[in-house]
């Protein structure tokens, strides 16, 4: 992995105490992985509070766990893994759009006709 500069530039910073709020939304969920996942690399920065609801909450509670197992590191592959399969779980969904992948099971005609006709 090349060495992050941003990083490097910094690591003799005093230790930053921050505190996150994390909204909901499945989507923002999503884009908030990315921005702690990002926030876990930075070295001087450390996490005092976490305010968080819906899937806010879900990221703040898997980043926490995987922090307590294996700091910045842990934390970063926790949320990974659980968005991985967050992202797994919605290809079997029988809402989401485009046509059945990985899959051999109709969807329900009667549900197609529902949803057409709203």
């Amino acid at each position: 992995m090349a060495p992050n500069i941003l990083v490097a530039a910094h690591s003799d910073r005093d230790v930053v105490l921050i505190d996150l709020g994390l909204q909901g939304g499945g989507s923002h969920g999503a884009f908030t992985w990315g921005v702690l996942d990002r926030l876990l690399e930075v070295p001087w920065l450390r996490f005092d509070g976490i305010s968080a609801t819906s899937a806010g909450a879900m990221n703040a509670v898997v980043m926490a766990d995987g922090y307590a197992a294996g700091n910045p590191e842990g934390a970063r592959a926790a949320l990974e893994k659980f968005w991985k399969r967050v992202s797994d779980g919605a290809l079997l969904s029988p809402l989401r759009r485009g046509p059945l992948r990985n899959s051999d099971r109709p969807v329900d005609p009667r549900l197609l006709a529902c949803l057409s006709s709203h």
